[in-house]
């Protein structure tokens, strides 16, 4: 085969070619390589640098945390030592107390002062409510005698007839009482109480410390580990080797509480082996950090857990996501130029959402906060009866969640007094209005349950709807009754408030529990220091005296104007029963009560709308004139009724306000408060009813109205852009901007320059 030299230089020309792609293409890969291996290293020794650096930043807060915890903890229990401390001062004050501690002799006179005294301490709790004890005794060694809650006997009967202590280790009991090496010590009682179930220490009180002459007696409380252990947080662990050690100022252990795991630790805490101690706990992955107050110089030992300070941190795992999250990365580096241009979209899309939820957030952080004011208000119309329509009323009590159908409902009518004369240890000074109102309704809430349907029409005064089920229809009152001692007696023990309550008739229907309140309002005028809670059933009704206040001529008018024809009936059957049927009012007295309600009628016939066909007005005109008798006014009133404007359905109603809006869209201060004083209609109410018939939310449907109205005048007018905002409703030109572009896509310089 014959081959020439050209075609042989050809073929060398070209493998070489095909070599240096080649080369370069193994070159370009190695660069793209190295590059991101030393990218995925950095980002690798980052993440281990911040997972370290988190690691040591959680040890730290936690300590601090831990710290703060303990520091909390130990200002409480040398606060309960002061108590104590309080407690024998108290003691000291009584002069029946030091004779029992003078004297040395005990003959009948002083057993019969030592029982005296004995009693007076059985009935003070004081110690009790604020200390996480059991017990408290005084022992006098003069007399050998010691002292209880009810008894004053010899100290060798109280340890084993009353107490029943281990005989065999009485003299330790008393070395305790006699030695001060033991005095503000918290001993363990183990060896008194081997068969106890629980584990109790005491506590003794020189009270020669605590008085400027010497009394020969010692204080000695006796309290529970489990209540004292509680006092500690970092007793509060299922974590073995818990322990808590008090060293005194002297070196000298005032309180030991560990498990039994960490008995070992007390012990190298009084051998002071701390070194020692260190690495054991380290091998059982505990810490232990100390603390020394600054008010009694007590040195404070504890154990934690090692684990818990890193408990929050993301697990390991996490660092290898974060390797394949990076690797990830280094691959979308490479199509991120392709994408960059259509990810534009996407951002501003998310941006527009994360706005949106913004706004979703702060619409709801503002309902949330209307929604108190809502539930009280409905709470302050039911009681005054100003709910209008059945409708609204089952919207109400929806809303209150009353929309079960079988309740009971009673008004509570409560007048609170501060009668505190002195300063307090609640407090600094005497309570302000606002805060004996907190602790009101706190306490309120707290003894008649939540949610709590009250309302303050004034300072002192609180309105309640009392509610209960069918069953409970004879004992409601009686158990409203025994709920308002016990807040009355809370109140005045803690606070110095008195609480004076009265209430009125139960009723199953809510749109009549202003009748109740009412009659509450009545009945607490008669409650006084040793009648706090007075029913309106319980008033002796005077013949002499026909009831028809004020607050009733009131209603009448407004339930009559408002053209709620079931109220007034109600209304004239309340009155009727009052009057007639229970006071049997003499014909002079009745006349009189009639006069009034005619007065009262002919206030609402003076009101009628203009309207009033000339006969209809004569009509009732000679009404008026005839005899006046209870039926005669009850026909009035339900005339009057009729004769002004009946209440409109929803959709006739919906329709005035569409008017009424269309009409003044550019009243910058339309808004739902102004649709609700207009219309006499509740803003939630209102609210609720607008979205169900139009299918959007009145504010929507306002700036939809002003947007069109808007860009009708950049389409047809020459109205200047600077002024155009002011047209439509809007007192700031950047929101009307922002609205305009929100609806339209474009400003309105762009609308009219187009």
């Amino acid at each position: 085969m014959h081959i020439s030299f050209k075609n042989i230089q050809n073929d060398i020309k070209i493998t070489k070619n095909q070599t240096n792609t080649i080369y370069h293409r193994q070159s370009l890969m190695l660069k793209m390589v190295t590059s991101y291996s030393i990218f995925l290293f950095i980002i690798l020794l980052l993440c281990v640098y911040l997972y370290m650096s988190d690691t040591r930043a959680s040890r730290r807060l936690y300590n601090l945390q831990t710290k703060a915890t303990l520091m909390s903890n130990v200002e409480l229990f040398e606060k309960d030592i002061d108590i104590m401390k309080t407690y024998c001062r108290q003691l000291l004050q009584d002069g029946r107390f030091r004779t029992l501690a003078r004297n040395t002799e005990v003959d009948n006179a002083l057993l019969v002062l030592g029982n005296t005294f004995a009693s007076t301490v059985a009935t003070d709790v004081y110690p009790q409510i604020l200390l996480p004890m059991t017990e408290v005794y005084c022992y006098f060694p003069n007399s050998d005698y010691i002292l209880g809650s009810g008894y004053f006997v010899k100290q060798d009967r109280f340890y084993k007839r009353i107490k029943g202590y281990a005989e065999e280790v009485h003299e330790i009991f008393m070395e305790v009482l006699t030695t001060p090496e033991y005095y503000y010590h918290f001993i363990p009682m183990d060896a008194f109480l081997p068969r106890s179930g629980k584990e109790f220490y005491m506590y003794v009180i020189d009270l020669n410390d605590l008085y400027y002459m010497d009394v020969h007696a010692v204080t000695y409380f006796v309290l529970e580990k489990e209540e004292l252990s509680s006092l500690f947080d970092c007793m509060n662990t299922d974590a073995p080797y818990r322990f808590l050690a008090v060293q005194g100022a002297q070196n000298d252990n005032v309180l030991s509480l560990f498990t039994e795991e960490s008995q070992l630790f007390h012990n190298m805490i009084v051998q002071e082996q701390f070194d020692q101690m260190e690495r054991f706990l380290h091998s059982c992955k505990m810490t232990m950090n100390s603390y020394t107050s600054t008010n009694t110089g007590f040195t404070y030992y504890f154990t934690h857990p090692s684990y818990e300070a890193t408990t929050n941190n993301a697990p390991p795992q996490i660092l290898y996501a974060a390797l394949f999250a990076a690797t990830l990365i280094g691959g979308l580096i490479i199509i991120f130029m392709l994408s960059a241009r259509n990810i534009r979209p996407i951002l501003q899309l998310n941006q527009k959402l994360q706005v949106t939820e913004q706004e979703k957030s702060y619409l709801q952080k503002v309902m949330d906060n209307q929604r108190p004011i809502i539930f009280h208000s409905y709470v302050r119309q039911f009681l005054r009866g100003m709910i209008l329509s059945v409708q609204e009323a089952s919207y109400a009590k929806t809303f209150l969640g009353l929309s079960d159908e079988k309740l009971l409902y009673n008004g509570l009518y409560i007048v609170a007094y501060n009668s505190a004369n002195e300063y307090h240890a609640y407090s600094e000074g005497f309570l302000t209005h606002e805060e004996c109102h907190n602790i009101i309704l706190e306490t309120l809430e707290k003894f008649l349950g939540s949610p709590l349907y009250c309302f303050s029409p004034s300072d002192r005064i609180y309105g309640l709807i009392v509610v209960g089920r069918p069953d409970d229809e004879k004992d409601l009152i009686i158990k409203t009754n025994e709920a308002v001692v016990k807040i009355h007696d809370y109140l005045l023990d803690a606070y110095g408030i008195w609480l004076f309550a009265g209430i009125g008739k139960n009723t199953s229907d809510i749109l009549n529990v202003w009748e109740s309140y009412q009659q509450a309002m009545e009945a607490v005028n008669y409650t006084s220091k040793n009648y706090i809670f007075f029913p309106y059933e319980f008033i002796k009704k005077n013949s002499n005296a026909f009831y028809y206040p004020n607050e009733l001529s009131t209603k009448l008018i407004h339930f009559i104007t408002t053209g709620n024809t079931s109220q007034v009936i109600e209304l004239f059957s309340l009155l009727h029963q009052e009057n007639i049927e229970e006071r049997a009012l003499p014909v002079n007295m009745l006349q009189f009560l009639l006069s009034d309600i005619r007065n009262t009628l002919l206030k609402a016939r003076f009101a009628l709308p203009q309207n009033i066909p000339a006969e209809t007005i004569k009509t009732l005109d000679d009404a008026f004139s005839q005899h006046v008798s209870f039926m005669l006014c009850e026909d009035i009133a339900l005339k009057l009724c009729t004769l002004f404007t009946e209440k409109a359905n929803d959709s006739d109603l919906i329709s005035m306000i569409e008017k009424y809006i269309h009409e003044n869209y550019s009243d910058p201060s339309m808004g739902l408060n102004k649709i609700s004083d207009k219309f006499q209609i509740s803003e939630s109410y209102f609210s609720h009813l607008f979205k169900e018939k139009k299918g959007v939310n009145f504010s929507t449907y306002l700036e939809n109205m002003r947007m069109s109205e808007a860009a009708r005048l950049i389409r047809e007018t020459d109205t200047s852009l600077n002024e155009l905002y002011l047209s439509v409703g809007y007192n700031n030109a950047n929101t009307f901007r922002r609205a305009f572009k929100k609806v339209y896509g474009m400003t309105p310089s762009t609308m009219r320059d187009s």
